[in-house]
């Protein structure tokens, strides 16, 4: 049962949560270090929140995100991502489809950390987080592949 103070910081959660999301939606600018950075943060966010796990599901990490690598890569591959230059400034914006994928992924798991943390619940969390860092890494890789090549055709 959630609490009334839980019950707010769940509610606070989801305003940033849809707020972040909203942000996503719109064009972003591009920049390398942003499509390094955050798959190596979801790597460090994995390793030090599952050291703990059973040694069965920590197995099932590697080919959990190896799945999500394969999802978001096949989400990108139908869906183009969007590259333009604003002002001398190169921009992208990714399909609706990786980023609301992402959101729900997110939501599910800050929704689960509020109930009743057990063995099960946590190895769920750090399921969906191995498979939302496949995710975010074939989208990363892919937006620096796909603006490669658009900064090429753009010369």
């Amino acid at each position: 049962m959630i609490n009334y103070y839980e019950g707010q910081s769940l509610i606070i959660y989801l305003i940033i949560i849809i707020y972040i999301g909203a942000r996503r939606l719109r064009p972003r600018k591009f920049r390398k270090t942003r499509m390094y950075l955050w798959p190596v943060i979801y790597v460090l966010l994995i390793l030090f929140f599952s050291y703990q796990l059973d040694p069965l599901v920590l197995l099932l990490l590697p080919p959990l995100g190896a799945v999500g690598y394969i999802t978001g890569y096949r989400l990108l591959q139908n869906n183009e991502i969007k590259f333009f230059f604003k002002d001398g400034t190169l921009f992208y914006k990714w399909p609706y489809s990786i980023t609301l994928t992402w959101t729900a992924l997110y939501i599910f798991r800050i929704s689960l950390e509020f109930f009743a943390l057990n063995s099960i619940t946590i190895a769920i969390i750090d399921l969906v987080l191995a498979f939302n860092t496949g995710i975010l890494i074939s989208a990363s890789a892919v937006t620096l592949k796909e603006a490669q090549k658009f900064i090429g055709e753009s010369r």
